[in-house]
């Protein structure tokens, strides 16, 4: 059945694996990657085209170095072009998921296919209203498959027939009970549901279809009729449960290389907008055919050059974008080994402090923001991010448990759970998003941070517990150092206050820049490198429409509004309306136990806004407890603002 998604949502939620529901109310698995990019031809096969496939590369180089991905592609967007026929009516398949139906009149249960397109009575004459039925079975290792009825219910017959699903809508699953009229065995779904989690690990060690008996079939519906051998116990969950699907998600902010002479920048340029497919490029030059490679680029280049540039900046523009870590224009070293994920981001703080006009480059420009006196003892910098690009990776998914480290894995993980049939290296891709938008750039002063940690440590240690930090630092998406001995308080305190300090601006930005918080997003800059330390983060939104560049966002970066929305952000944070519960330090809550206060009536965010799902977070370090206020780092800044009656009035609209 046809049904309209926006490309966004094929990233996030929808991506790859997950359930979608049409616009008839029925659920579908959205098919692995082996299934997009194709159309029905005259004979009503699929097939895909080649030309599709160029048309929607998108070129990220420091995405692709990262993920050992040679190649993006944007979901295909379904139109029709009567020009492009290779172009037109390309769609995504679905399978119906999950397959066994239930008929509202008389409870009869039947199974039909993963392709059926219509839903039809099974006899003549017979009346039937089929609705999807609401339990569905997962594991760990990411299978999914349908509710096991007849093993369940101890049902030895052949075939699927003769089932019967009662549901009287009790407050629990006693109230659920599943038949067979043919040998009469019958069993409520009492216990179906629960699952033992090891406390350490969080691995399922248990579950109530295991006790039956029942082990995981290991099927792949998103990949047709696939299935794979799996010792993961089974878990019954309804089709609806949030933590049935877990998209990993990776992005990153294109930076242009602020170092290299403009003419390799404006040839780079070019190739990454041209229709070009730059990993065939790769690949030719990999293999030694750098002939045909050169001819290929200098009859791209040729209609936008009266004269072609010499073949050295052609293979140095080439070069840069092959290893995808642009030159970011100086900034202090680190002296402390870094993750990959670290690295990455570094590359993006060094580029976002300084300022990027528009003659360098059309996809990121920053201007310089003046920090207003009353703020300059605590914020070093604030830029104006006019605009930006964002590229959004879909590079796979987790059921019940999410990866701690996704890069771990990659890219074979990601390449066996969305292809059928993997591709070779050289034509590895993955899906992605080009989104544009604006943001604000704020970076803390680093010795206004060194003074408060040095002042509080007593409190920071008594509050940071060794077990809370190592809580923290075994999350990979707080980016912690790579040497347990750098795991301290004081890492962690940087951390919390920079995050929370987002998070607390976010809550206010949302009343005066016109975005709603689930619009806003955020990115952490933090590292106690004794030579390169980092303490700042990036406001941004990026959408796939004109809602990224509505310009309300870089507008709040003056200095004659920065200021008085800091101050309306700090008033509010500073008292909780479940305070003093929220205040309370119980050793850490959330759903991984790194945070300290944060609850939803202060500082947590939409998840769509967390970089790392509201995990990393203590509104204390900004303000204070309720019993001794003076701890946190803007402490003064408020008692400051409060004595002489600068804090205006919030208006909330």
């Amino acid at each position: 059945m046809a049904s309209e998604i926006r490309l966004g949502q094929l990233i996030a939620p929808f991506g790859p694996g997950s359930i979608y529901t049409d616009k008839n109310g029925i659920p579908n698995i959205v098919c692995g990657l082996d299934f997009w990019h194709k159309q029905t031809n005259e004979r009503g096969n699929w097939e895909v085209d080649e030309t599709a496939i160029r048309k929607h590369v998108i070129d990220e180089p420091r995405l692709s170095a990262l993920l050992q991905v040679p190649q993006f592609r944007q979901p295909p967007e379904y139109c029709v072009d009567g020009q492009n026929p290779g172009l037109s009516r390309l769609e995504i398949q679905t399978h119906r998921f999950p397959t066994w139906y239930v008929d509202s009149f008389s409870g009869k249960m039947h199974r039909f296919n993963l392709d059926t397109r219509k839903l039809v009575p099974l006899e003549k004459g017979e009346k039937a209203q089929w609705r999807p039925v609401r339990f569905i079975s997962v594991c760990s290792h990411g299978h999914i498959a349908d509710f096991p009825w007849k093993a369940w219910c101890g049902c030895t017959c052949l075939g699927d027939g003769g089932l019967v699903l009662h549901d009287s809508g009790g407050p629990d699953l006693r109230s659920v009970k599943v038949s067979c009229s043919v040998c009469k065995e019958w069993k409520t779904l009492a216990g179906s549901m629960s699952m033992e989690r090891d406390q350490t690990s969080q691995k399922i060690n248990a579950s109530g279809l295991k006790s039956a008996g029942i082990s995981c079939s290991g099927e792949r519906p998103w990949l047709g009729c696939s299935t794979q051998q799996c010792q993961e116990p089974p878990v019954a969950m309804l089709i609806n449960q949030s933590n049935i699907y877990f998209g990993k998600i990776l992005s990153s902010i294109y930076l242009p290389d602020l170092t290299s002479e403009q003419t390799i920048a404006d040839i780079q340029k070019v190739l990454r907008r041209d229709d070009m497919d730059l990993s065939v490029i790769k690949m030719l030059f990999q293999a030694g055919a750098h002939t045909y490679a050169m001819d290929k680029l200098r009859n791209t280049l040729k209609p936008h050059y009266p004269s072609l540039p010499d073949d050295e900046l052609i293979m140095k523009a080439m070069d840069s974008l092959s290893h995808g870590t642009p030159l970011v224009g100086g900034g202090p070293q680190p002296v402390m080994t870094e993750s990959e994920s670290q690295i990455f981001r570094r590359a993006e703080y060094n580029v976002l402090r300084n300022e990027v006009g528009q003659g360098v480059d059309d996809e990121l420009r920053v201007i310089p923001s003046l920090v207003p006196p009353g703020l300059r003892p605590w914020f070093e910098r604030v830029n104006l991010v006019e605009k930006l690009r964002e590229t959004r990776v879909f590079c796979g998914f987790d059921r019940l448990i999410r990866t701690v480290d996704p890069l771990a894995t990659m890219p074979l993980s990601a390449m066996n759970q969305l292809f059928l049939h993997p591709p070779e290296p050289a034509y590895q891709w993955l899906p992605a998003i080009k989104n544009y938008g604006e943001g604000i750039f704020v970076e803390l002063n680093e010795d206004a941070i060194r003074q408060w940690l040095t002042n509080n440590k007593k409190w920071l240690t008594d509050r940071l517990d060794q077990a809370f930090v190592e809580r923290m630092a075994n999350e990979t998406n707080l980016m912690p150092p790579t040497q347990s001995s750098q795991w301290t308080p004081q890492w962690a305190a940087r951390y919390l206050l920079v995050h929370t300090l987002a998070h607390v601006m976010i809550n206010q930005m949302v009343f005066e820049c016109g975005y709603s918080s689930a619009a806003l997003k955020e990115r952490i800059f933090v590292s106690n490198d004794p030579e390169a330390p980092m303490a700042a983060f990036l406001i941004y939104t990026a959408a796939g429409d004109s809602e990224g560049s509505l310009g309300g966002l870089v507008r709040i970066g003056r200095p004659e509004l920065f200021e008085p929305m800091v101050l309306r952000a700090l008033s509010r944070t500073s008292w909780c309306s479940s305070d003093p519960v929220c205040s309370e330090d119980l050793g850490g809550n959330g759903s991984r136990r790194v945070n300290k206060a944060a609850c939803h009536a202060c500082v947590l965010l939409p998840e769509t806004a967390c970089e790392t799902v509201n995990s990393g977070l203590d509104r204390a370090m900004v303000i204070g407890t309720p019993q001794i206020p003076d701890y946190g780092f803007l402490s003064d800044l408020i008692n400051t603002a409060n004595a002489v009656g600068m804090v205006p009035p919030t208006v909330e609209i």
